[in-house]
């Protein structure tokens, strides 16, 4: 296991680069005003791993958005985020529009950017089963 910054994460697989060590490494609650930023090359470097990621303009969030195929998909995948959120202790912001589009936006508020968990909760979130519109 590699070492990572006080207050970072509960543990770090790797070097949390590739989408199987972001999904392995435990964040357990370890986000707030003490939980380091990542640095811009830190978080380019762990991009790749997440390509349905973009990067927001001010470099300070990530977000994910597509179209399910129905209210039911929609929220059968906000609360599949729910869970891994709550397990995790780490927060996303959702929202749902047009009752079938939906927005997942992560950074640490604590912080105004960035961090490590950030990017561990989205490979989580990656692993969810989606229903999209065939239209997407």
């Amino acid at each position: 296991m590699a070492e990572q910054p006080p207050n970072s994460i509960a543990e770090l697989v790797g070097n949390a680069t590739t989408p199987e060590e972001l999904r392995a490494c435990k964040i357990g609650g370890c986000c707030g005003k003490d939980t380091p930023l990542l640095p811009a090359d830190a978080v380019s470097a762990r991009l790749s791993a997440l390509p349905q990621w973009k990067l927001s303009d001010d470099g300070r969030a990530i977000s994910r958005e597509f179209v399910a195929r129905h209210w039911k998909a929609a929220m059968s995948f906000l609360n599949s985020v729910s869970e891994i959120a709550e397990s995790e202790g780490h927060h996303p912001d959702l929202h749902l529009t047009g009752w079938r589009n939906v927005r997942v936006e992560l950074s640490t508020h604590a912080i105004g950017g960035l961090s490590l968990p950030d990017l561990v909760l989205a490979s989580k979130i990656d692993t969810i089963e989606i229903d999209y519109s065939p239209k997407w």
